[in-house]
C-alpha cells in the first residue's frame, strides 16, 4: 500500500474538506497531505472546532501519531499543547476528549481512522507514546548523521521498537550554505516524511519550502542540493525502517532562488503553488 512521491506541497494552498476520510469526527475539518492507494494510511491536517468534546469511551480501529501544531487539545485529562506529540495505538481508548479553544494537528493515521464506541480488548504498550513536550528537551547534535553539515541538531520524539522507524523534530540555524554553493543530492533506503513547522528549507531542484511546506519522499529517489539561509524547525517521520543517507558522487550548483519545481501526484498538482514570504515588519 505504497504512496506518490510528493516533493513538495504547501499545505496552506490545499482546501479544508468537511470530516475525516474514515468514519467519525465528522465535526472537524482536515486537508489529507498524503494518503496510500488502498486510501487507508494517511497523513492529514485536522482542525478541531472550539468546543469540541467526546465524552464517552471510544478507541481508533488503527494507530494516531501527531503533533500539534496549533491551539490544545485534551485527551484523557491531557492536555497537549502547542508542538507536543503523542502516538496512541490500535486499541488505546479514549475516555474524554476535548479542544476549549480549538486545536489544528498534524496527524498521521495508520489505517482508515475509524473509531468504535466503548472499551476495547487493548493495545500494545511497547508502541504507546502518550506525552512528549519538547519544550522540555534540550536539542542533540549528536543523533544526527555526521555525513550532514554541523549545526543541525534532532529532538528524538519515538522510535518503533519493531521496524525501528522514527518521528523526530529537525532544527538547523540559519546561514547553513553548501560548501562552494555546489553539494551532492541525496537519497535514503526509507521513506523520509517532512513537515515545515517554521523557517525555510531550500531544495535546489524543487524550490524554497516554508512554514506548511510538506513532503512524502519516496525510498531512492535523489533530491537536493539543499541549504537554508533563514533555519528552519522540522517535524520528520521516517517509515519502513531506520534513517539512512545516500549521497550521490556528483557535486551540483545551488542557488537561494530555484524555481517551484515540485513533483506531485496527480490530487496534489491543481494546488501547487510557491512559497511566498511575508514581511516580517
Amino acid at each position: 500500500m505504497a504512496r506518490p512521491h510528493c516533493m513538495f506541497i504547501m499545505a496552506q494552498a490545499l482546501p479544508w474538506e468537511p470530516g475525516l476520510y474514515g468514519s467519525g469526527r465528522g465535526d472537524v475539518e482536515s486537508k489529507i497531505l498524503s494518503i496510500d492507494e488502498e486510501g487507508t494510511n494517511s497523513t492529514c491536517i485536522v482542525r478541531y472546532p472550539a468546543g469540541w468534546q467526546r465524552s464517552a469511551p471510544e478507541y481508533m480501529t488503527g494507530h494516531e501519531e501527531f503533533l500539534v501544531l496549533d491551539g490544545a487539545i485534551e485527551i484523557n485529562g491531557r492536555l497537549y499543547e502547542k508542538h507536543t506529540y503523542g502516538f496512541l495505538p490500535r486499541g488505546y481508548v479514549r475516555n474524554s476528549a476535548r479542544s476549549e479553544g480549538g486545536a489544528v494537528l498534524l496527524t498521521m493515521f495508520y489505517d482508515r481512522p475509524e473509531f468504535i464506541d466503548g472499551m476495547s480488548d487493548g493495545y500494545d504498550e511497547k508502541l504507546l507514546v502518550e506525552y512528549v513536550n519538547p519544550l522540555e528537551m534540550e536539542w542533540d547534535p549528536t543523533l544526527v548523521d555526521p555525513q550532514l553539515a554541523k549545526g543541525v541538531a534532532i529532538k528524538p520524539l519515538r522510535t518503533d521498537p519493531y521496524t525501528g522507524e522514527s518521528s523526530f523534530l529537525y532544527c538547523s540555524p540559519p546561514h547553513r550554505v553548501p560548501p562552494g554553493m555546489a553539494k551532492p543530492q541525496w537519497t535514503h533506503s526509507v521513506v523520509e516524511e517532512l513537515y515545515c513547522i517554521d523557517g525555510e528549507y531550500v531544495w535546489g531542484d524543487t524550490g524554497r519550502m516554508g512554514p506548511g511546506g510538506y513532503a512524502w519522499w519516496r525510498e531512492e529517489v535523489y533530491h537536493g542540493p539543499s541549504g537554508t539561509d533563514t533555519g528552519y524547525h522540522l517535524f520528520v517521520r521516517v517509515v519502513n525502517g531506520p534513517l539512512d543517507n545516500r549521497f550521490d558522487t556528483e557535486k551540483k550548483p545551488f542557488t537561494w532562488t530555484p524555481e517551484y519545481r515540485p513533483v506531485l501526484p496527480e490530487r496534489l498538482k491543481p494546488f501547487a503553488k510557491p512559497y511566498i514570504r511575508q514581511p516580517n515588519y
